[in-house]
């Protein structure tokens, strides 16, 4: 993405987020950013920007964990925001975007991406499984084991936290004395 890209931008995603106006896209240009696994994707055709991808890695500090925080960063990466043009929509547009993001997240190392999916937005819940996402329950979070302990993830009344494997060994699993899969091999 360039710069030159942020107001047709900002555009697309004011029909996809509530916040898209605030939403701080500054980690996808800034070399000092706080979050260096940023990556953003843009569509255009004819120099009309028409579909974007953005995401980053997860922030996550707690005090005591074995795993730092700029590890969880370059293993667990967040889908911040896909958005696709209404007219643009059904083509395929959104799966190569979200494909070529998720691509660039592997290459990079990350082991797991999640995103999450606002409630009432039932449409995406079919689209995101299409893709090969795991959609957790509306509020429930994500457990993720993260050094020993497992830790929740998205945890919002208002989200379905969704996540995907991006490598191998990362796969929901029983734990003894956890009543709920618990994503390991991520962190």
């Amino acid at each position: 993405m360039e710069r030159s890209d942020l107001p047709e931008v900002r555009i697309l995603l004011e029909d996809v987020a509530d916040n898209a106006e605030s939403q701080d896209l500054n980690i996808y240009f800034d070399e000092a950013a706080d979050n260096r696994f940023a990556a953003c994707l843009v569509a255009d055709r004819q120099g009309e920007v028409i579909g974007v991808a953005g995401g980053a890695g997860v922030k996550l500090a707690l005090p005591g964990l074995s795993v730092s925080e700029t590890e969880i960063a370059r293993r667990i990466r967040l889908l911040d925001f896909l958005a696709v043009q209404p007219a643009d929509r059904g083509t395929g547009l959104g799966t190569r975007l979200t494909t070529t993001l998720l691509d660039q997240f592997r290459n990079d190392g990350a082991r797991m991406t999640v995103t999450y999916l606002a409630a009432g937005r039932h449409e995406l819940v079919r689209v995101y499984t299409a893709w090969g996402w795991t959609i957790g329950q509306r509020g429930a979070g994500l457990p993720v084991q993260i050094g020993s302990d497992p830790l929740g993830v998205g945890e919002n009344p208002a989200l379905r936290t969704a996540w995907q494997a991006l490598a191998p060994r990362v796969r929901a699993t029983s734990l003894p004395g956890i009543r709920v899969p618990v994503v390991t091999g991520a962190a």
